[in-house]
């Protein structure tokens, strides 16, 4: 399955590629289909894969009380994996595919060598990875106000 560099382009890196960076990009990402209901990341397993959601959407679950709590619910452009992917310590979540799900995947080998022969997309790669984590964080903080709020009645 080919993936769509013009996508990654416009919606990851935000720059547009070299002939040869499409050509290194290309082979270094692939495009993996996932069924609805299956896990693509589990829990406890070691990491190293960075997942980008190019069409579908996810459903991401943690082990929390001996019990699995949903955590999020994730769309196109998200992404899934980058602090093992940059770590490679075992996942923290689970990721599931909430509905038929088309993914772009990079694994920290081909990650590396796109690190010695396209830094500057890397360094795009990069850039999204901490405003992609800014935006969650910011979001979560955005959804514990909106809970105290309406736990306390202030809200009203």
């Amino acid at each position: 399955m080919n993936i769509d560099i013009d996508w990654i382009e416009q919606n990851i890196i935000k720059t547009e590629f070299s002939d040869e960076q499409k050509k290194q990009w290309t082979n270094a990402v692939d495009a993996i289909a996932v069924a609805k209901g299956e896990s693509f990341v589990r829990e406890g397993e070691k990491g190293g894969i960075l997942y980008l959601v190019r069409s579908g959407s996810v459903d991401i679950f943690q082990h929390m009380d001996g019990q699995e709590q949903h955590l999020a619910g994730l769309g196109e452009a998200a992404m899934i994996g980058e602090v093992t992917f940059l770590s490679g310590e075992a996942a923290t979540a689970t990721a599931t595919a909430a509905a038929d799900t088309l993914l772009y995947r990079l694994k920290r080998e081909d990650f590396s060598r796109l690190m010695q022969t396209s830094p500057e997309t890397v360094f795009s790669l990069f850039t999204y990875m901490l405003l992609y984590q800014s935006k969650m964080v910011h979001q979560r903080n955005e959804d514990q106000v909106k809970m105290m709020s309406f736990m306390t009645g202030s809200h009203k």
